[in-house]
């Protein structure tokens, strides 16, 4: 039917208006099954379209085609198009779920204009303004594989570094009114910008993500975000910013070979080959590794030194970071609301920390009890 069509056009365009009826095609090599054969139904290896819209997603599929390298051939089957989903699709979905589950609790909406200086806002608005002139630029030159690369690369660093990392700057337990306000905003213009450069790839989930945010009508009727080509504050946050990533990266390495968990807290990371990491993403660093200081050393190739000395001091601390993340366990399994206030009945706990475990995991008061209980009160 498509070559039929495809024909027709060349034909109609020809006879009627003597001119080519389209000026590109975008196109990959062939499409197989995810076994590598070509699609038969006697093979079993076939999908037809209806179903697998049904099963798979359009969304699914479009993504699937559009991040595949045109120059090869493409294998398409339920597998593949799971790990597309799991691999993109959900990690933006939790990360759009985890923005709205949040500020409906709060009566939270955006402003016309905010302007952030937690080094962690500034990083992640470069980096979206770094990927809107990608995709721009490649879109531009009929590139979908490059744009769609650096949207999924882009969601990644969102996701895994952005949010992780501004989890504790959010939500009821949040101390820092203005800082929570300035992470909601922040979420709110990536997540918002994001959904109008995905909006040619995933018309259907972009759709639903900015509809929900904004209120307006449809995204297919946005403007498309400008992007400038990147102030020299923001090229060295970015370049600063993989810095940390690495010498996180090295850390994490590093606890795993001594076989220290990431919830014991180190008096210090000792750091050469760095010399200007200003003090906020210094803080980044000691917060993602768990150490109590950061030193910086200008000479010598980048390495990484950890004080695994463990004095009773950070043995107690290791403890609570313990009890918190069981609690909020506990919690999950209650089927608490992010903003229920509890009571919660527990062995043991170091007394001059109850009041930071009651404030992180929202308890009104902590019993001694047998064993971990939450208990709630209405």
């Amino acid at each position: 039917q498509f070559k039929n069509w495809f024909y027709a056009m060349i034909a109609m365009s020809t006879v009627l208006e003597d001119t080519n009826p389209f000026e590109n095609v975008l196109g990959f090599a062939s499409m197989l099954g995810e076994d590598g054969r070509a699609m038969h139904k006697s093979w079993g290896n076939s999908i037809e379209f209806n179903e697998g819209a049904d099963k798979i997603g359009v969304d699914v599929m479009r993504w699937a085609f559009v991040r595949h390298n045109p120059e090869r051939n493409l294998l398409f089957g339920y597998k593949t198009t799971g790990e597309v989903k799991r691999q993109f699709h959900m990690i933006l979905w939790n990360s759009y779920r985890f923005f709205v589950s949040l500020v409906s609790l709060e009566d939270w909406t955006p402003e016309s204009s905010h302007l952030s200086n937690n080094p962690l806002d500034l990083w992640v608005l470069a980096r979206l303004n770094q990927v809107i002139r990608e995709v721009t630029n490649s879109l531009d030159q009929f590139d979908a594989f490059s744009a769609a690369a650096a949207i999924e690369e882009f969601v990644q660093d969102f996701s895994t570094w952005y949010i992780r990392r501004s989890r504790d700057r959010v939500g009821p337990s949040a101390t820092d009114s203005t800082d929570k306000n300035s992470c909601y905003q922040t979420f709110y213009q990536v997540l918002e910008s994001l959904s109008r450069i995905m909006m040619p790839f995933t018309p259907f989930l972009s759709d639903l993500i900015y509809t929900n945010l904004t209120g307006e009508s449809s995204v297919h009727l946005a403007n498309w975000p400008e992007s400038h080509s990147g102030t020299p504050q923001e090229k060295e946050l970015l370049d600063q910013m993989k810095v940390v990533r690495d010498i996180c990266e090295l850390g994490h390495s590093k606890r795993k070979l001594e076989n220290i968990p990431v919830k014991q807290p180190l008096s210090s990371i000792k750091v050469n080959g760095v010399s200007n990491l200003g003090l906020d993403l210094q803080t980044i660093v000691s917060q993602e590794l768990n150490v109590l200081k950061v030193d910086l050393e200008e000479n010598g190739e980048f390495s990484i030194i950890l004080d695994t000395a463990l004095t009773p001091e950070l043995i107690e601390k290791g403890k609570v970071r313990e009890i918190i993340r069981s609690i909020q366990g506990a919690r999950k399994e209650a089927g608490c609301r992010l903003d229920e206030v509890v009571m919660v009945e527990l062995p043991d706990w170091p007394p001059k920390y109850e009041d930071d475990i009651k404030r992180k995991v929202l308890a009104s008061q902590l019993i001694k009890s047998d064993k971990l209980k939450i208990i709630r009160q209405n």
